[in-house]
C-alpha cells in the first residue's frame, strides 16, 4: 500500500494556508488575526509545532473564520477553481484507488476535489462547520492512529515533504521525500 502526504506534496503548498489567505484578501478584519495565523505556519514548518497548541490555535482560528458554513463551503469550491493546477502532476501519476491519502488539512477544503484525485481514500482533520468545533485532528501521531483505526496493512511506500511526518516514517517500509517537484527515496 502507498500512502501520501497532501500539503506540498500532492498539492504544491499549504492548502490551508492559501485557502486562510484567500478568506483574509476577502474579509480585511480577519488582518487582525494574522500574526497568530503566520506564528502557527513559522513553528509547523519548522517543526516545532506541538499538538496541543496547534489544537488550541485551530480551535481559536476555525471560530474566528468559519462564521458562516455555506460561506466557507462556497469558497472552498472557488479556492480549488483557482488552484488545481497547483496539484503536483508527478505524484498524482503515482497514486492508485486502493492507496491512502493522509492529511492535517480539514475535510471542508479537500472535499471539492475529491472527485479529481485518483484515490477516495483520504483521511482529513475533521472539523464540524455546524458547530465551529474540531471533530478530529489529523497532526503528526494522529495521523498514525487514525491511519490504523481504517487499514490494517502496512504501508510500502509512503511519499511527504516534511519530517513532521515522522510518525507515518516510521511505520513505512520506504520513504521518499517531495520536495520541488523532485521525489527522493530517504529510507
Amino acid at each position: 500500500m502507498q500512502v501520501f502526504d497532501f500539503d506540498n506534496t500532492i498539492y504544491n503548498g499549504e492548502s490551508a494556508v492559501d485557502f486562510s489567505t484567500l478568506l483574509f484578501k476577502k474579509n480585511y478584519k480577519l488582518i487582525i488575526y494574522l500574526p497568530t495565523a503566520l506564528k502557527i505556519g513559522i513553528k509547523y514548518k519548522l517543526c516545532n509545532l506541538d499538538k496541543e497548541e496547534f489544537n488550541y490555535s485551530i480551535n481559536k482560528l476555525s471560530s474566528l473564520f468559519y462564521d458562516n458554513k455555506d460561506l466557507i463551503k462556497k469558497e472552498s469550491v472557488i479556492f480549488w477553481e483557482n488552484n488545481k493546477n497547483k496539484l503536483n502532476k508527478n505524484v498524482i501519476k503515482l497514486i492508485n484507488k486502493d492507496d491512502v491519502i493522509v492529511t492535517s488539512t480539514f475535510n471542508f477544503i479537500i472535499d471539492p476535489i475529491k472527485n479529481i484525485l485518483p484515490t477516495k481514500n483520504i483521511i482529513c482533520s475533521d472539523i464540524d462547520l455546524d458547530n465551529r468545533c474540531i471533530n478530529s485532528l489529523n497532526f503528526r501521531e494522529d495521523k498514525v492512529i487514525n491511519f490504523r483505526k481504517l487499514y490494517k496493512e502496512d504501508i510500502d511506500n509512503f511519499y511527504t515533504d516534511s519530517y513532521n511526518d515522522k510518525p507515518l516514517m516510521n511505520i513505512s517500509e520506504n520513504v521518499f521525500l517531495v520536495r520541488n517537484n523532485k521525489i527522493k527515496k530517504i529510507k
